[in-house]
């Protein structure tokens, strides 16, 4: 039985780069939009939406696990 940390851990690993860059940076580092974009040189826009499908990956990940 996964706890809801290690189970978030391995869903992260499975997002796509970009996806998982910005949910590390905007949960863990707690940085903002503007922020994220910059380090990562793209516009908050895809920022925004990286974020809502990684969020949703995780989800549909999570509930595979029987975690939530």
């Amino acid at each position: 039985e996964h706890s809801l940390e290690e189970a978030l851990k391995e869903c992260i690993e499975q997002l796509k780069a970009e996806q998982k860059q910005c949910i590390e940076l905007f949960y863990y580092q707690k940085q903002c939009y503007q922020e994220i974009a910059e380090q990562l040189g793209m516009n908050e826009k895809k920022v925004k939406s990286y974020l809502q499908n990684g969020k949703r990956n995780l989800k549909i990940c999570l509930d595979k696990k029987n975690v939530s």
